[in-house]
């Protein structure tokens, strides 16, 4: 398939980064830019609501998103503030946030 307006033909899609899965059933995720590790834990609806205290999942589900991630995530063993994930390349928080389980999102938020 090719671009209408240059001819060209798009980039092939970026391969799904390595992971791996924890006896603790935390999910370790290779991050395709900076080749960090990092580790989402296995979360619970605390963490759902702590997510939804900086961020209304309502308003802004992209960013609730990012806050339930670093609510979740450590990379290289230290923990993860939102505004991290901001400064991080998007094909690293990509990654990052495709490691979060389907069902966390709010339906406002989650892929039909």
């Amino acid at each position: 398939m090719t671009d209408q307006t240059s001819g060209v033909a798009p980039p092939p899609p970026a391969a799904a980064p390595p992971s791996s899965v924890n006896a603790d059933g935390s999910l370790v995720v290779t991050l395709p830019v900076s080749g960090r590790v990092a580790v989402l834990r296995r979360g619970k609806g605390r963490d759902m609501r702590l997510a939804a205290r900086h961020v209304n999942p309502a308003q802004d589900p992209i960013g609730y998103a990012m806050a339930l991630a670093a609510q979740l995530a450590t990379i290289d063993g230290a923990p993860v503030l939102p505004e991290d994930l901001d400064e991080m390349e998007m094909d690293d928080v990509a990654a990052l946030m495709s490691g979060l389980p389907g069902k966390s999102l709010l339906p406002a938020t989650s892929s039909p």
